[in-house]
C-alpha cells in the first residue's frame, strides 16, 4: 500500500489537480486517471470485443477504422470514469450509513 501511495503522491505532484468549472469532481477525477494509468483495464472480454469491432470495420479504410476506434475508446473511457467515480461515491455513502447505524 505504501508503494501505491508513493506513486499517487508522485502522480499528483506531476499532474496537479485542476479545480476548474469543467470538472465536477476534480480530486476524484484525478484519482481515477491515476488509477487508470497504473492498472490494466483490459481482460479477455474486452480483447474479444475489440477484435469483434475490428472485424466489423474491416471494410473501412485504415484511417476511418482508426477514427471509429478513437471514438469508441473515448466513449468507453468516459463510461469507465463515470462508473469509477460512482463506485467511490457509493462506497463513501455506504460508510456513512454504516457509521450512522453503529452510532444509533
Amino acid at each position: 500500500m505504501n508503494a501505491y501511495l508513493e506513486k499517487l503522491k508522485a502522480y499528483v505532484e506531476n499532474h496537479p489537480i485542476q479545480f476548474d468549472d469543467d470538472c465536477d469532481f476534480p480530486a476524484l477525477d484525478s484519482l481515477y486517471w491515476h488509477y487508470a494509468e497504473c492498472h490494466n483495464m483490459s481482460n479477455e472480454k474486452t480483447k474479444q470485443a475489440s477484435a469483434n469491432l475490428s472485424a466489423c470495420l474491416s471494410d473501412l479504410s485504415r484511417k476511418d477504422t482508426d477514427r471509429v476506434f478513437c471514438l469508441v475508446g473515448a466513449l468507453c473511457a468516459e463510461h469507465e470514469r463515470i462508473a469509477f467515480l460512482a463506485g467511490l461515491q457509493l462506497g463513501a455513502q455506504l460508510m456513512l450509513e454504516l457509521q450512522q447505524e453503529v452510532a444509533e
